[in-house]
C-alpha cells in the first residue's frame, strides 16, 4: 500500500511541476478541464445513490450531517437531516452509511 501512496504524490508532483511552467491560457484549460472533471464525479456519485440510503457529510463550520435521501437530481442530492433539515449536496460530498438515521 505505501508503494501506491509513493506513485500517487509522483503523479502529483508532475502534474504540480508542469502547471509551474504554464501560461495563462495553458492554466485556464487544465481549470476548465478540473471542473468538468468535478462535474462528471458529482453526476456518477449522486447517481449511485438511491431514495432511502442512509448517508453523512461535512455541514457547515465542519460538522458531521447525518441524513437521508429524499430526492436525486442530476448532480446533486436532496437528503433530510436528523435534525429536520433539508440540504442540497453534491454527490461527490456524500457518504453512505450502514447504520439506521431517522429523519
Amino acid at each position: 500500500m505505501p508503494e501506491r501512496k509513493d506513485q500517487v504524490n509522483k503523479k502529483f508532483q508532475k502534474v504540480i511541476e508542469a502547471i509551474s511552467g504554464m501560461n495563462g491560457a495553458e492554466i485556464s484549460s487544465v481549470v476548465e478541464a478540473v471542473k468538468m472533471r468535478r462535474n462528471q464525479l458529482h453526476f456518477s456519485d449522486a447517481q449511485s445513490l438511491r431514495v432511502g440510503d442512509k448517508v453523512q457529510f461535512n455541514g457547515r463550520r465542519g460538522a458531521i450531517e447525518k441524513a437521508v435521501v429524499e430526492k436525486i437530481k442530476i448532480k446533486n442530492v436532496l437528503v433530510r437531516t436528523t435534525s429536520g433539515t433539508r440540504w442540497n449536496v453534491p454527490g461527490s460530498h456524500l457518504t453512505k452509511i450502514g447504520e439506521a438515521v431517522s429523519a
